[in-house]
């Protein structure tokens, strides 16, 4: 792998395009860690595009996300050449995007996570105000999807990977046998032909998008109707997506800002959780208590599945109910695992060094008299999960949703738990999750 691109210190490479690569890398004037992309286009690309007009293309990408400078839009902070003169630029990097986060794979047609509906109107707004700002800047996207989504730690959206955009009209279009933008999210229009699109190209990707998050789906594998299998849902939410998922563009929305009106309007009902709720047998609960894996593993990819008790989704198959009792302002007893957390657990993201260092904090200051915090593992993670269902009675903070377990996923990732989800991931050790420090009852 490459050490340096301009003055930037690699440190892994984390993605793979047509066009170019993207790396993670190092400003070592600032520290600050960045996403460098580079212009390394495939060779059949090269044979059918040209190389001139592709560097033209890159250059027009890294333009383009400079001259929107919008909060939802990634950041460029600079562009330059490599030693070799390859160009390329830098940007904001973000450890999650929406892809990852709904787990999509690479068989799209597959179920992916829920996201709460709640959650989703939030994202759904977010989203279409920035496409407002696209459009009125004449940039139409193309490719608008859940990996193009970052999420940012404060949980707001950045529009990245301008590559396909339409731009005052003028782009590439492609060449026969060659699509813009991806399939099942394109609309219909751009598939026959990309270069006459205009904004509701984009405004339909935003509905195949808003309904994968809601159902899991995609709206090509099944109906509109909603409110016919969700509770949460009214006729109103039906009447949304048919237009938003129209085939034909003039009945669709016919403007972002028309579309973020309507979305604003739609309610949901009580049922406004996508409860991670426990399996049950249907019996009695025990009163025995359920001794959970403390110590820590390090596995890789789908080997957790076995490893954490985990379905095709990284969602858990047999989560504990447990039974959590306040017994001070800083610590709270699972009765259901004999395990003892942090009331609270930390005010701010960190990443897994930084965790250590919390935790060594917590112990050296005997913190609810012990001197045994520790990071928990995948396993006694996910016995918080009850802790967020209805039934509960009770939340594990929003902002800590995201938190840091002490299983490994080889030299350079760790395994974290998506509380709010519900799901199981790992990231990079630099990326920044909450901590909430686990102990065992007896001290």
């Amino acid at each position: 792998m490459r050490e340096e691109i301009g003055r930037y210190q690699v440190l892994r490479k984390i993605g793979r395009g047509g066009m170019g690569e993207v790396f993670k890398a190092l400003d070592p004037d600032t520290g600050e860690v960045v996403a460098v992309k580079t212009l390394r286009p495939f060779e059949a690309l090269v044979d059918i595009v040209g190389f001139d007009r592709l560097r033209e293309l890159f250059i027009s990408e890294a333009e383009t996300m400079s001259f929107l400078d919008h909060p939802a839009v990634v950041n460029i902070l600079g562009a330059g050449k490599d030693d070799d003169g390859t160009p390329y630029f830098v940007m904001e990097f973000f450890c999650n995007n929406l892809g990852r986060m709904i787990g999509e794979g690479f068989r799209m047609e597959s179920r992916s996570r829920l996201i709460r509906p709640a959650k989703v109107l939030d994202y759904g707004r977010q989203l279409l105000h920035a496409l407002s700002h696209l459009h009125r800047n004449r940039v139409v996207h193309r490719d608008i999807k859940p990996f193009n989504i970052m999420i940012t730690d404060n949980d707001l959206l950045r529009i990245c990977d301008f590559g396909s955009a339409l731009v005052d009209d003028i782009s590439f279009s492609g060449v026969e046998g060659v699509k813009i933008g991806s399939p099942f999210y394109a609309a219909p229009e751009q598939n026959r032909d990309p270069g006459k699109v205009d904004a509701r190209a984009d405004l339909y990707s935003a509905g195949v998008l808003l309904y994968r998050m809601v159902t899991g789906e995609l709206p090509s594998m099944r109906g509109f109707s909603l409110s016919q299998v969700n509770p949460a849902f009214d006729p109103f939410w039906d009447e949304f997506f048919a237009r938003a998922l129209s085939l034909q563009p003039d009945s669709r929305f016919q403007s972002a800002e028309e579309m973020n009106e309507s979305l604003g309007r739609l309610k949901l009902r009580d049922v406004d959780r996508l409860s991670v709720s426990p399996r049950s047998s249907g019996g009695e609960e025990s009163e025995k208590i359920v001794i959970l894996r403390k110590v820590p593993l390090n596995v890789c990819g789908r080997k957790a599945l076995a490893a954490f008790d985990l379905d095709e989704l990284f969602l858990p198959e047999n989560p504990v109910v447990n039974d959590l009792v306040s017994f001070d302002r800083e610590m709270v007893l699972d009765r259901a695992t004999g395990l003892v957390w942090q009331f609270q657990g930390s005010d701010r993201s960190m990443t897994l060094e930084e965790a250590g260092e919390y935790l060594a904090g917590l112990n050296r200051e005997k913190i609810g008299g012990r001197e045994n915090w520790r990071l928990p593992t995948v396993s006694e993670l996910l016995s918080l999960l009850h802790s967020m269902t209805p039934e509960a009675g009770r939340e594990v903070s929003p902002r800590q949703g995201w938190l840091w377990s002490s299983d490994l996923h080889g030299r350079r990732d760790a395994w974290y738990v998506n509380l709010d989800m519900g799901y199981v991931d790992w990231q990079d050790v630099s990326c920044r999750n909450f901590v909430r420090a686990v102990s065992d009852e007896a001290t």
